[in-house]
């Protein structure tokens, strides 16, 4: 790996680990000859999956590659970012799974720093962490500083705390990239898998700011049950984000999500981070899906909103340019009616219409629907055209008129009780039409395709 430039003054790692400055880490996968971005296109509307969940695939085998495909290459990095939808990673989950059982698995990939949010997880691995580490959210932060891709910090000033990757089965991995502060009074962790060192650093420098170590897996490839990220003294250390790579090959699926966000929080990331880290992570595809929190604003300017999502988009493209951009469109949803509650003297609440039945049949409308996420689907839906970027329709894989009310009440249930998120068989039915709608995307890279069709 080449930085292209002097040394910066920061210590030294140990282990064969390399410690970059964020601003000038450029991780490219081996053999990455991303094209330039496609032609838009719209997905198709089917509607076939309303009432049944198809069986889950069979899990499998992380340490097995697929056929490749006859080309240049043998694996790509997909990066999808969004909203709750991504950040529980039940959608992407499914996604993965699919992708990885045709074309081999890939490395996780971006994965949660500890447990900053009950709705961040990974369904790939189990990430855990010790008591001693506490949380801040982009979201809730008065400054941006100090934030990274992930939206979260993890940090602590004890000694001997834990951040844990624990896997099901091995986990094979080229590298372990770790995003931290450095500072004046910082203090050192050690990353160790199954017990065998990986790195042992000092994040003590002489100015504070993000800086990203890299450990290398023993003999360029090998794999894990157990990953630890361990304090070494009593000094501070914060942590922001955390990726592991397999540069042999193979399907990587990363998700970063934000419970409860819009796609404004990309502009919230200070530019430079995120153009950097976007850099490093050199992703092939990038799937935006955000707009469900956008249509539940009623006071949402759609012309403003556009115009926040495509500066979004330019830094995205200014960053990674050979990156191809899919936008996933906003599910139905709507407002759960609230419970009546009568007088004591009052009459009983009059039955509720069945909620599958309070529009009708074919019928495109939904009384229950926020007004303004059909305003969001629709500025998604030309923006994407306009951008030429590929434009998945999740609205339409669910019934006409109260789609989310219907699916609540299939069997078995695709939609939670909020009627905003899904249950596992509903993020199961759009996370495999998701899959097959990007695979032509993910074969024509692997075979080296300077064209896509887009449905």
């Amino acid at each position: 790996m080449s930085l292209g430039g002097r040394g910066y003054g920061l210590p030294a790692a140990a282990g064969g680990a390399l410690l970059l400055p964020l601003a000038l880490a450029l991780v490219l996968p081996a053999g990455s000859t991303n094209p330039p971005a496609p032609a838009g296109g719209v997905a198709p509307s089917p509607r076939d999956a309303r009432g049944q969940a198809p069986d889950a695939p069979a899990s499998r085998d992380r340490g097995a590659m697929a056929e490749p495909l006859r080309g240049t290459r043998r694996g790509l990095s997909i990066l999808q970012i969004g909203d709750s939808h991504t950040a529980a990673d039940q959608f992407t989950g499914a996604v993965r799974q699919a992708l990885q059982e045709r074309y081999g698995a890939g490395g996780a990939g971006v994965l949660p720093v500890g447990s900053p949010h009950p709705g961040v997880r990974s369904t790939q691995v189990k990430v855990a962490a010790s008591q001693g580490w506490t949380y801040a959210s982009l979201q809730r932060a008065t400054s941006p500083d100090g934030f990274g891709l992930s939206g979260y910090t993890a940090s602590t000033s004890a000694a001997g705390e834990t951040l844990s990757v624990t896997a099901e089965t091995p986990m094979p991995y080229s590298f372990v990239e770790i995003e931290a502060r450095t500072g004046v009074d910082a203090g050192s962790i050690s990353v160790e898998a199954d017990d065998t060192p990986l790195l042992s650093a000092s994040l003590a420098a002489a100015e504070a700011g993000p800086v990203v170590l890299r450990a290398e897996a023993p003999g360029g490839l090998a794999a894990f049950r157990r990953l630890v990220i361990r304090t070494i003294a009593a000094k501070p250390v914060t942590v922001s984000g955390m990726t592991i790579r397999r540069s042999d090959g193979g399907i990587e699926y990363g998700a970063v999500g934000y419970p409860g966000a819009t796609v404004e929080i990309l502009g919230r990331i200070p530019a430079r981070t995120l153009v950097d880290t976007l850099r490093r992570l050199a992703p092939d595809i990038v799937v935006l899906a955000f707009g469900t929190n956008e249509g539940f604003n009623d006071a949402l300017d759609p012309a403003a909103y556009r115009d926040r999502y495509a500066g979004v988009i330019r830094t995205i493209r200014r960053a990674t340019p050979r990156a191809r951009l899919v936008m996933v469109g906003p599910p139905q949803a709507e407002r759960v009616p609230s419970p009546c509650k009568p007088a004591p003297d009052a009459p009983a609440c009059p039955a509720a219409a069945p909620a599958q039945e309070t529009a009708s049949a074919g019928s495109e409308t939904c009384p229950a629907r926020p007004p303004q996420l059909g305003a969001v689907r629709e500025v998604q839906r030309r923006l994407a055209a306009h951008e030429g970027i590929a434009f998945w329709d999740w609205w339409a894989l669910m019934p006409a008129g109260c789609g989310a009310a219907r699916w609540l009440a299939a069997d078995p249930p695709l939609m939670a009780k909020d009627r905003i998120h899904f249950t596992r068989a509903g993020y199961r039915v759009g996370g495999q039409a998701f899959a097959t709608f990007i695979e032509p995307q993910v074969k024509a890279l692997l075979r080296g395709d300077h064209a896509v069709p887009n449905h």
